[in-house]
């Protein structure tokens, strides 16, 4: 049986830092020497520590007899937090030393390293360029994946040297790089009909990484006239629970000339990734964009394609249109709670003794709801007893503590 007594302490944070990859067993801290427990202090009084169970428990472990904090299993940066810029493993330890307890919350930052080269989609693309295309035209091109964050991600991108053609660097809404071709002459096809680019990704690591594909220029004969929408670009707000079929946009592009060479229509560009002709769905005929299966906030709260605009003449040279769609979170996923007993003989009961003094430490309530903003921020309420209430340890975790004298006697168990 195991008495403990509420620190006036808590709200103590210790952070740390460790790279992704390292191996099992790699050392991340000591807790004993870091909460300035000296060594005489802590064989007299025989503290040790304990880690509060977590949501993710498992990619660092604490000892026991010094609160040695050690990598318990490879950490994967790009797995467990993907594109964000600041990865932490956070969880709650607990020091204790006869009847007395004191609980930290641990972060540990997991650190970038450049493990990942930028890769393109193909090792090859193609273009079909009219001639009569307006030299500043721009046209896009095929984006570079790379799955690190910060320096290590895509900070450039290059063009071989050619005669007519550069490029420019642009970021998307959610942070992505990418090139957009840019002619910067006149072309004839009656003087080259082709031209080979190599486009090149490079990231900011040390040393840099480096990734490249072939683009295909092909030189085509015109029709005098393109499609203009009547914006180049569009931004629309989509709650994640909007039904199927929703109107986003009612786009529009007009052509001046007659016949099938005047004659619109839309569709996605190339390049638009399965994920958005999914989600979305633009009309052939009248370029309305709807919503073609259901969104989550959580998932992904950013979407930016190309929709574009072609004639049915020959040779003819699309408008691109680029789109922002922005899921607003709704208040769609209910709060997930994680109860750890600091005592206990069976799974899901808490012992205490009946000598226990007040604000005895009976468990840990940690909570979490993946929704953001107000949606996400959980309020705790402990029903039931009067012998115990509810204590705010963080921001997303509380502690049960008893409030009154126990009689076992009078009241064993309580729910």
């Amino acid at each position: 049986m195991l008495l403990v007594s509420v620190s006036r302490s808590e709200g103590n944070t210790i952070r740390y830092q460790t790279n992704e990859e390292d191996g099992p067993g790699t050392v991340i801290g000591n807790l004993a020497k870091d909460m300035s427990l000296t060594p005489s202090h802590a064989s007299s009084s025989r503290t040790s520590f304990r880690m509060m169970k977590q949501f993710n428990d498992s990619h660092v472990r604490v000892r026991e007899s010094d609160g040695q904090l050690a990598i318990g299993e490879r950490i994967d940066r790009e797995r467990i937090c993907k594109h964000t810029p600041q990865c932490l493993i956070a969880f709650d330890v607990v020091s204790f030393s006869k009847e007395q307890f004191k609980l930290v919350h641990v972060e540990v930052e997991v650190k970038d390293i450049n493990d990942n080269s930028p890769e393109f989609p193909r090792k090859e693309s193609s273009l079909d360029i009219s001639e009569n295309t307006a030299v500043g035209t721009r046209i896009p091109l095929d984006f570079a994946v790379d799955e690190d964050v910060g320096p290590n991600y895509i900070q450039s991108y290059q063009i071989s040297v050619n005669s007519h053609f550069s490029i420019d660097v642009l970021s998307r809404a959610d942070g992505v790089k990418y090139a957009e071709l840019v002619l910067m002459k006149e072309l004839d096809r009656e003087t080259q009909s082709s031209y080979a680019l190599d486009l090149a990704a490079t990231d900011g690591g040390d040393p840099s990484r480096t990734g490249t594909t072939r683009v295909h220029v092909k030189v085509k004969d015109y029709n005098d006239n393109s499609p203009v929408f009547e914006r180049s670009g569009f931004s629309v707000d989509l709650d994640e629970d909007a039904p199927v079929g929703s109107l986003l946009l009612d786009l529009h592009a007009e052509d001046p000339d007659e016949g099938l060479n005047g004659e619109v229509v839309y569709g996605f560009g190339h390049r638009v990734p399965a994920e958005i002709r999914q989600l979305f769905r633009v009309d052939r005929k009248t370029g309305r964009l709807t919503l073609e299966s259901p969104v989550d906030f959580e998932s992904k709260s950013t979407y930016e394609f190309d929709v574009q605009a072609s004639d049915l003449g020959p040779n003819p040279t699309p408008a691109v249109c680029k789109v922002v769609v922005q899921v607003r979170d709704v208040n769609d996923n209910a709060p997930e709670i994680a109860i750890t007993p600091m005592t206990s003989i069976a799974a899901g009961i808490a012992y205490i003794t009946e000598a226990a003094a007040r604000e005895s430490f009976v468990a840990l309530v940690s909570t979490s709801d993946r929704d953001s903003g107000a949606n996400g921020r959980v309020r705790c309420t402990l029903y039931g007893h009067d012998h115990f209430r509810l204590q705010q340890a963080y921001e997303d975790s509380f502690m049960i503590v008893s409030t009154n004298p126990l009689d076992r006697e009078r009241i064993r168990s309580t729910t």
